[in-house]
């Protein structure tokens, strides 16, 4: 290192210690070590010069004189340096041994001979020498206290040396050599903070003030000279000394003697002070380790936490404070009589100022050690303090305040006569206090340090709110200074009543009247200055409103440089207000702005944008503040500017240059402010804030300030850099909101006045025609406006792409209404493509320097997801500048996270068109990479996003070519890395384009390839590099892995790793056994926290550990394939096929060993009850499924199907997996063929636990394709291939032992592969035949049996049925995935087996499936509708009864629509049989059942059978059911079950009520009232206690309500206050009783009550009113945590939790409700109905209930518009009332929101066409957030008007088009329901209900449910329907009928539109 230079050996060594430091805490390596012992090797001491190392601290100064140093080189001192340096760093362990090395050098330093080298920059060698060994003498000693005895000796014997040496030594030596040691000392002491003990600052003060004696300091002081005339004529000596001397200087340390006296002064304070706060904390004081850091930590923990009284008690540290206190005011008094006998100011360079300073704090500090306040300390601060002080220097003076303020802080009684004082010293015209604001940045020192010490002296000053006081009288000297004083007084007065008079103001202009203007002047500003910062120390927010509002009123009125001292202070003061104050000072700054005039003199409006623009500069961190700062600034702007325009306008010699500059200037502030880092102005920003940054360029175009300026004006040079820097800040100026009125803006801009722009346009229009010169014709027909917003255009986005951001270009093409007008169109296009060459241009001037900006990449993936946005144009512009940017700059594509963007793009863009038959009801819109952290926001159009991923896909092709030409090895290594980051957590997600095209690209030859590249182009076939790429991506995997497996090692001590391939450590197989063991009974147990991919690590290292051990172990294959099957989930077992095919790959000789642990595992799944053997999730009846009046949940739905998913997709993959291995072992091994047929066997008996789920097809069928390809390839005897062939056709047949299901939700994939799977199964059936060999018998040939023709008899049977029921399921799934019939989507499956079915096939067809399974015959009639079925399964059900009990769904071809007297016999079995739904049982309760005793036994055991919460929903038809009770099963059923439930009871007692009179007004009484009467009296007579309690809580509570509307009634002709009135005195009475709650709300409980909320309803005759109430209620939430290996596919764990909503009902008296009631009835059941079958269509049966005679409470559903509403605020349709609410057709807020219409629109329209509703006219439809509809019953269709088709997005729109496949969905999934849904209405025929009379009601009800056709004929049906709803012209003539006749609604349907 000796050759170095020493600045590089220095910055080595300094970096070294670095380095060493952030190893410190831990174990250093060797290389550490071994660079210690380097460093420490090259230390040398004295002792190796074979001098004594050190001298005892006792040794006379004779002896130390005689002592010859010794010289030591440069270097030398550099590695002591660096030792020092790294000494502080090294490991606690190395501290013993560098301790006494450190202390060896520093007493070394007085004896060496210091090399002159003038090498240094900043201090000597001695001085650095000193400075780090002394500092880390102390750091180490701070942490290791057993070395600071040692430590501080070792200074002490420096301070002894030194000082001795100061007096005898050679003056040359003295100054080049102990003058810079010493100063180096000082600086370690004034910079490392220590806790100084008092004893040991009084041994370093008695020997430190031997330096304040006169003969001292004045040998000090002559050193220069004299060291001069020592060395004679020695040039090179003289040189080095007058370089050393200049140095120091220039540092601002001259080696002078009162120099040395005031580091000596303030170390000693820095000791002293550091000693006295060492019991004080101050954690808020941060370490910075910069100089002085000590001394200013010290000062500031002694000013804020000194306490009077703590101080030095020991008479000798006294003594040492005394004396040292004595020395410091001698040394200020003898400088101070110096000066005063000075002609002039001393130089700079003689430390006066600063010594006497320093003396000031030393003595300060030695009054609070000493606990004593020194008179003459005292004094002298408050002469110095004074207008009559002897001396004016701002360093003394504020030395005096700071020395005052600790004075006070120890001695608070002085505070109060020291706060007068100091008001009178800060109001006095001192020249200390004048400044000039044009030349300074802050205010004086001095003024700072008064304010601060007068803060202090109010603070502890006895007294409340002094503060108030003196900011007054503060105050009153501004206001006396003013030229107007009667003026300002009377502006003051207000203020100025609660502490001063106007006598007082009076006073104070007394006390002025003696000075000059000038004094005054300088008073007033000074005045200003104290306020501003005593409101800051106080730090209230009451003080600093009351300064800023009287600086604000002061302001106008003050002379030109006091408003200047006002604007400046009150930008300090607004950078700590309050938003209010803060608001109100930049107000007034904007208000001065504004009101400039350029013929005014004052110079106030350059103050106030110099204030305006500090502000902007100093706002940081105040976040909550920038974007009021802004809009104030931007506002200001556009302000000015038009009023700029109007000058020019009434005026037209107006300066106009001045005055654009002076508007030009605003610029200033605004690009301040946005130049802070935290200052994001995100995607969100709001329209106003647009609007005003388009404003400003609109202006700054106009003004031509966005031209550059020409050569020679200087003064303009700064504004293309700051519009450029506002620029690359502004958020795009158009926005795609609906409501961006930028075309308009473009007509008629408010900030640019027609009359101004008219006259310059002229030379805008021809700079535009040179921007775009193709397009002059279009920019001559232009607006003016247009021209401005062009060139701004093209002004921002030049600027933009120069600083590389380019991206937002794309943004102005983004608002519908600028596309759509066409001239602007065309010339924003060529606006771009000038843009788009700029930005090309200037990129290739800046990678030419290779200085491309740093963002570009992340400005490029902006491109690119731009080129993917919703709207065309912006998508093409977007496409272009991208490809551009890439084919210009083809090297862009060696950028990583640019490759990867472009991959993860492509591949999100694949998924979201796959997503149009994944889930076509429910299209997705945005789409996230986690990966690149990209975001897609896509259009729900399909055809849109195949053209985008097709261009996209066109263009990389593209740019992989380009990238491959110009960098293929950094291509293929991006794209392997690519592929290497890809982690498929299951083999169902196997498929990416991203992988795909990075194969594609990565196995590429490149054109650099010459010899490949020539072959390819000369050959036939292509060659590739795949092998490359293969072995390249292998190979990395191996090696990493082989590296982690060796660290893995390391870490635990496994020995033998030379040779890893053929090395496995047993201790390692075992240990792996009992974690693998131990995974297995935790996630048996669910306490499992193992993560997905510690599980596949796990699975991976058993199979490599197998693949790699010589002999097999059984335990850990038996766990490889255990552990998935334990967890089975998707993602665990796609893991452990994935590892069990590698293993089986690297090793198949253990392929059958292997097989059989999964054959085993899959028994074991069957007999468990797992997957698709698990019976959880079987097909269930939608009304066996609590009923719930609540909105479609799509949650709930997708739940389900992630549910099933999870349930299922095991087994589908191990099915697959083991189809696979049957194929590859099919021709040669037999053992595992055999296996093979073992699992086809078992599993096909376990067949009726295989799930019924509609989801669940797809397993089924592929377990049954797999059992006959295992069948087709057996060889077994045809006994064995009978009973394989039995027992798969039984689980075929199995399937349709359920009821007929349609798919499970809307995923077109999943249906496609049923249909498929179905159409390959029956393939298999019409190809099935006998292939057994002879069975081996004992007979003779001649006598054996023919068992074959047996056997294919046998086939042939049992295969006809299964062929018609499979085909019909084919049909059925056709006619689903195309319900509309479209060709497009396929054609129906042909059922050619059932065409030629003749009666008697169809009868031997339902008996041979009776055989197999009486549940299939049942279900078999439901598919095939033919009088021969029907009639032959109602023989087979009469016949055979017993084998049906357990088929619901048989009993009704026993009892039949009325009971036939004929099967009387066989109605025994009915106590047996499987319970129906509730409603089809209380059915049996009719008169066409004759009461037969069996059946209403059956009725009431399955009324009773079933849960509460089923029989609750239809409590209506159970009390219609008291009917026909004639033998009491229904009272019996009702008071039994009353006692179970009390919501029961009370619902059923309601409901009873209500029944008792057919009228509203309860005068018609029913026949049913006495029974009804009787019924509720017994049931409330049987409550006692607490289900009495609650009885009467409830009713009580709810009578207190509705008796609210019987107070009304006096209250209906007055006005709606009055009633209002009414209703919340009524309401303020309610007490809301524990546990209460609505009857139309039964699952939540009331808590409490709007008292304010109550609201009369209009009605001429009837007093209805709604109120609100707040309601708790209970919903489940599923808590995930997607890594457990447990909860992973979407499984998550279920919790209740309860939530609170404000509830409002409506109490009905006179109205009634029942028909509504039934309404929502039927509604609620549709909704279970689709919900079953996972369609997303969207209906809200919220509750009505019926409580008394035509009374009733209705559920209010929130945020309700009606459409005639909407016509009377003028909105014109639908379409503009939703482009209104959730903005522009593109946006994805209107797309779900026009998604969500359309799916409730498909559920409305089925049930106003089953039901029949009417009164839907305009004013009935309710349409928001949720949106209603109002409806009562008229024989029509429903209504399907233009205007919703339009919304919807036109007749033959892909919306219109689902919205006409969900409403046939809708109506082919209710029609197997019809039965429920008709007996729930029939049952009410008897309440004579005004649309429910008569059994023709009940006939054409019936009827509309179509079911003579089937279901092509149905849909077919359907659609007709839709298409005559269309435009019905009666509906459209009853709107005007409604319009008149006001007809009120009946009940609500809830209609969405956007989700919950």
């Amino acid at each position: 290192m000796d050759c170095l230079e020493l600045n590089i050996r220095k910055l080595i060594l300094s970096d070294l210690a670095a380095s060493v430091g952030e190893v410190k805490s831990g174990t250093p390596d060797s290389g550490v070590l071994s660079a210690v012992d380097l460093i420490t090797s090259r230390v040398e001491t004295r002792d190796v010069f074979g001098e004594s190392a050190s001298t005892e601290a006792g040794q006379d100064g004779a002896e130390g004189d005689a002592e010859e140093r010794v010289f030591m080189s440069n270097s030398r001192v550099q590695c002591n340096i660096g030792f020092a340096e790294l000494a502080v760093n090294l490991p606690n362990a190395h501290v013993n041994a560098t301790v006494p090395v450190l202390i060896d050098i520093l007493f070394d330093v007085p004896y060496i001979d210091f090399d002159r080298c003038l090498s240094w920059e900043e201090w000597a060698m001695p001085d650095q020498l000193v400075s780090t060994t002394v500092t880390a003498l102390l750091r180490i000693a701070s942490v290791h206290p057993e070395h600071r005895g040692d430590a501080f000796n070792a200074i002490v014997k420096l301070v002894i040396e030194i000082v001795k040496r100061f007096k005898t030594a050679n003056a040359f030596d003295v100054l080049s050599q102990y003058a810079p040691a010493f100063h180096g000392l000082y600086r370690a002491i004034i910079s490392v903070p220590f806790d100084w003990s008092p004893d040991e600052w009084c041994l370093l003060a008695q020997n430190l003030n031997k330096l304040f004696e006169p003969d001292v300091v004045e040998r000090l002081n002559r050193l220069p000279v004299d060291a001069l005339s020592s060395i004679g004529e020695d040039i090179e000596q003289i040189e080095f000394m007058q370089t050393l001397i200049s140095r120091y200087v220039s540092h601002g340390r001259p080696l002078s003697g009162y120099f040395i006296v005031c580091c000596v002064i303030e170390a000693q304070w820095t000791i002293l002070a550091q000693a006295l706060g060492r019991e004080y904390t101050a954690e808020e004081f941060v370490s910075t380790h910069e100089e002085a850091e000590a001394a200013n930590l010290a000062w500031q923990k002694l000013l804020r936490y000194g306490i009077p009284g703590l101080g030095f008690s020991d008479d000798g540290q006294r003594e040492a404070l005394r004396a040292t206190m004595k020395s410091a005011l001698q040394t200020f008094t003898t400088l101070l009589v110096q000066i005063q006998e000075m002609d002039v100011d001393p130089a700079e360079d003689s430390y006066c100022w600063e010594t006497m300073s320093e003396s000031l704090k030393l003595a300060a500090v030695c009054c609070a050690a000493l606990n004593e306040l020194d008179d003459n300390l005292y004094d002298r601060l408050k002469s110095l303090l004074s207008a009559e002080s002897p001396i004016f220097d701002n360093m003394v003076q504020e030395s005096a305040l700071k020395s005052t303020a600790i004075l006070v802080r120890h001695f608070p009684d002085t505070a109060a006569a020291m706060a007068g004082h100091l008001r009178r010293f800060v109001t006095s015209p001192l020249s200390i206090f004048e400044f000039e604001f044009a030349s300074t940045a802050h205010t004086p020192s001095p003024l700072l340090a008064a304010a601060r010490c007068l803060s202090l002296c109010i603070e502890l000053a006895p007294g409340d709110d002094l503060i108030m006081s003196y900011m007054y009288s503060l105050l009153n000297y501004i206001a006396a200074t003013s030229k107007d004083i009667f003026e300002t007084a009377s502006v003051l007065a207000i203020n100025m009543e609660d502490v001063e008079d106007f006598g007082t103001l009076q006073s104070v202009e007394t006390g002025l009247r003696g000075l000059t203007e000038d004094e005054k002047r300088t008073v007033g500003i000074s005045t200003i200055s104290v306020a501003t910062r005593l409101a800051l120390e106080s730090k209230s927010e009451e003080v600093t409103r009351l300064t800023v509002s009287m600086l604000l009123q002061r302001m106008r009125s003050a002379e030109p440089t006091v408003e200047a001292a006002i604007a400046y202070n009150l930008v300090d003061l607004a950078l700590t207000a309050p938003q209010s104050s803060f608001l109100d000072i930049i107000r007034a700054f904007s208000s001065i702005n504004r009101s400039a005039n350029l013929d005014d003199t004052r110079f106030s409006n350059n103050m106030v944008l110099a204030a305006q623009t500090r502000l902007a500069k100093e706002l940081r961190g105040r976040v909550d503040l920038y974007q009021i700062y802004l809009i104030e600034l931007l506002t200001l702007f556009a302000d000015k500017g038009v009023a700029i325009q109007n000058a020019a306008i009434s005026n037209h010699h107006a300066k106009l240059e001045e005055m654009s500059e002076q508007l030009a200037s605003l610029l200033l502030p605004i690009d301040a402010l946005l130049s802070h880092e935290d200052f994001e102005i995100g995607a969100d920003v709001s329209y106003n804030v647009v609007t005003l940054f388009r404003n400003m360029w609109f202006l700054c175009v106009l003004f031509g300030f966005t031209v550059p300026p020409e050569r020679g004006h200087t003064a303009m040079e700064w504004r293309q850099p700051a519009l450029a820097r506002i620029a690359a800040r502004s958020p795009p100026i158009v926005l795609e909101e609906a409501h961006d009125s930028i075309v308009s803006d473009l007509e008629y801009n408010t900030v640019i006045r027609q009359e101004y722009v008219e006259t310059v346009i002229a030379r805008h229009r021809a700079l535009l025609t040179r921007h775009a010169p193709l397009r002059a014709g279009d920019v001559r027909a232009l607006l003016p406006g247009q021209v401005l917003f062009l060139l701004a255009m093209h002004d921002i986005e030049s600027m933009r792409s120069a600083a590389g951001l380019p991206s937002s270009l794309v943004s102005y093409f983004v608002n519908k209404g600028v596309n759509k007008t066409a001239g602007l169109l065309l010339c924003m296009e060529s606006v771009a493509e000038k843009v788009i060459r700029g930005s090309i241009s200037d990129l290739n001037g800046q990678a030419a320097k290779q200085a491309l900006p740093s963002g570009l990449s992340q400005e490029l993936r902006a491109l690119l997801v731009a080129s993917t946005h919703r709207i065309p144009k912006a998508r093409e512009v977007a496409a272009r500048y991208l490809s551009r940017l890439i084919t210009s700059f083809p090297s862009l594509m060696c950028d990583p996270p640019l490759v990867f963007a472009i991959l993860e793009v492509l591949t999100l863009l694949r998924q979201a068109t796959d997503d149009e038959f994944l889930d076509e009801d429910n299209p997705t819109y945005v789409y996230r990479s986690d990966r690149t952290q990209l975001t897609l926001q896509l259009s729900d159009n399909y055809a849109a996003r195949n053209q985008i991923l097709s261009q996209l896909q066109r263009d990389s092709t593209t740019w992989f070519e380009l990238s491959l030409s110009r960098a293929p090895m950094e291509l293929h290594s991006t794209l392997q890395k690519y592929l290497a980051t890809l982690h498929a957590s299951s083999l169902t997600e196997s498929s990416e384009l991203g992988a795909s095209i990075a194969v594609q690209w990565g196995k590429a030859i490149g054109p650099i390839d010459r010899k490949l590249s020539s072959l390819s182009s000369l050959s036939s076939s292509k060659p590739d590099r795949a092998k490359t790429m293969a072995s390249q991506l292998t190979s990395k995997g191996y090696f990493a892995g082989e590296a982690v497996g060796f660290r893995f090692g390391r870490m635990n001590n496994i020995g033998g790793l030379d040779n890893p391939q053929n090395f496995v450590p047993k201790q390692e197989i075992e240990t792996l056994k009992k974690r693998m063991s131990d995974a297995i009974a935790d996630i048996r147990e669910k306490r499992s926290n193992l993560t997905i991919n510690d599980l596949k690590r796990l699975l991976f290292r058993a199979a490599s550990t197998l693949i790699f051990i010589e002999q097999w172990d059984y335990d850990l294959a038996h766990y490889l394939v255990a552990l998935p099957f334990e967890a089975f989930t998707q993602s665990a077992v796609s893991a452990g096929i994935e590892s069990w095919t590698w293993v089986i790959a690297e090793k198949p000789e253990y392929e059958v060993t292997l097989m059989s642990e999964v054959a085993a595992a899959w028994d074991i799944s069957i007999k468990l009850g797992k997957g698709m053997f698990s019976k959880s999730q079987n097909y269930v009846d939608p009304f066996l499924h609590e009923v719930q009046y609540s909105p479609t949940d799509k949650a709930a739905i997708d739940r389900a199907a992630r549910a099933v998913t999870r349930l299922l997709t095991p087994h589908t993959l191990i099915l697959q997996l083991l189809f696979s291995r049957l194929q590859a072992a099919r021709y040669r091994r037999p053992g595992l063929m055999l296996l093979f047929q073992r699992v086809a066997l078992s599993s096909a008996r376990a067949h009726r636990s295989i799930c019924t789920h509609p989801l669940a097809r797809e397993a089924r069928f592929a377990f049954l394709l797999f059992g006959f390809e295992a069948l087709k390839s057996s060889f077994l005897d045809v006994f064995c291939e009978h009973q394989l062939r039995i027992s798969l056709y039984n689980a075929a047949y199995s399937w349709f032992a359920a009821r007929p299901q349609w798919s499970y939700g809307s995923n077109r994939v999943q249906v496609d592969a049923d249909i498929k799977l179905l159409s390959e199964f029956l393939s298999y059936l019409q190809a099935d035949s006998i292939r057994g060999f002879p069975a081996i018998l004992s007979l003779a040939p001649a006598h054996a049996p023919s068992q074959p023709a047996q056997y294919i008899a046998a086939l042939k049977n049992i295969t006809l049925p299964l062929r018609l029921l499979v085909e019909n399921e084919v049909f059925r799934l056709t006619v689903w995935t195309n319900p509309a019939n479209d060709p497009k989507r396929g054609l129906d499956h042909v059922c050619q087996l059932e065409k030629t079915m003749l009666d008697s096939s169809w009868v031997a067809a339902a008996r041979k499936t009776w055989e197999i399974d009486p549940a299939i015959t049942i279900y078999f009639a439901e598919r095939f509708s033919y009088p021969a079925v029907q009639s032959e399964v109602a023989r087979l059900v009469r016949s055979s009864t017993p084998d049906v009990l357990d088929v619901p769904e048989a009993l009704h071809f026993l009892v039949g629509e009325k009971l036939d007297l004929g099967v009387q016999r066989d109605l025994r079995y009915l106590l047996l049989w499987a319970p129906v739904a509730p409603v089809v049982a209380i059915t049996f309760f009719e008169r066409r059942y004759h009461n037969h005793p069996q059946l209403l036994q059956y009725a009431h055991r399955v009324l009773e059978q079933h849960p509460v919460e089923l029989t609750f929903f239809f409590v209506p038809q159970v009390v219609q059911a008291l009917r026909f009770d004639d033998l009491g099963y229904v009272a019996r059923f009702i008071f039994e079950t009353a006692k179970i439930s009390q919501l029961f009871c009370h619902q059923i007692i309601w409901n009873m009520k209500a029944n008792c009179y057919r009228d509203d007004g309860g005068e018609q009484e029913d026949p049913l009232k006495p029974t009804l009467d009787k019924m509720t009296d017994m049931v409330v007579d049987s409550l006692s206690g607490e289900a009495r309690a609650f009885y009467d809580r409830e009713f009580g509570f709810f009578n207190e309500v509705t008796s609210i509307s019987g107070k009304l009634k006096p209250y209906i002709k007055k006005t709606k206050p009055e009633k209002k009135a009414k209703i919340d005195e009524e309401m303020a009475k309610i007490h809301v009783e524990v546990g209460v709650y609505l009857p139309s709300n039964p699952d939540g409980k009331v808590i409490d009550i709007d008292k304010k909320s109550g609201r009369p309803l209009q009605s001429h005759a009837k007093a209805p009113f709604m109120a609100t109430f707040k309601v708790r209620k209970e919903r489940i939430v599923e808590r995930t945590n997607s890594d457990n290996v447990i909860e992973t596919d979407g499984q998550g764990r279920e919790e209740v939790e309860e939530y609170d909503i404000w509830q409002q009902a409506i109490f009905k008296v006179g109205d009634d409700c029942r028909q509504d009631v039934l309404a929502l009835q039927i509604i609620a059941m549709f909704k279970n109905i689709f919900t079953s079958v996972g369609l997303t269509l969207y209906l809200f049966p919220y509750r009505v209930t019926a409580t008394a005679p035509g009374c009733g409470v209705i559920d209010v559903v929130p945020n309700a518009t009606s459409r005639d509403e909407m016509g009377r605020a003028k909105v014109n349709d639908l379409l503009d009332f939703f482009v209104a609410k959730y903005g522009g057709e593109d946006t994805i807020e209107f797309q779900r929101a026009r998604l969500n219409f359309i799916q409730s629109m498909a559920a409305y329209s089925v049930v106003c066409y089953i039901l029949q509703v009417k009164d839907r006219h305009n004013g009935n439809i309710m349409i928001d957030g949720e949106g209603h509809i109002g409806v009562k019953f008229e024989p029509n269709s429903f209504k399907l008007t233009h205007e919703m088709v339009v919304l919807m997005g036109g007749r033959y729109s892909q919306g219109y088009l689902l919205f006409q496949q969900l409403t046939v969905k809708a109506f082919l999934a209710i029609r197997p329901h019809t039965d429920q849904l008709v007996s729930t209405v029939q049952l009410m025929l008897d309440t004579c209900l005004p649309s429910f009379k008569g059994e023709p009601t009940i006939k054409r009800l019936k009827d509309r449910f179509a079911l003579h056709l089937n279901e092509r004929a149905a849909a077919e049906y359907m659609v007709s329907i839709v298409r005559n709803a269309h435009e019905n012209v009666r509906s459209t003539a009853y709107d005007e009928f409604q319009r008149y006749t006001h007809a009120s609604p009946l009940i609500l349907l809830s209609f969405k539109m956007v989700g919950a």
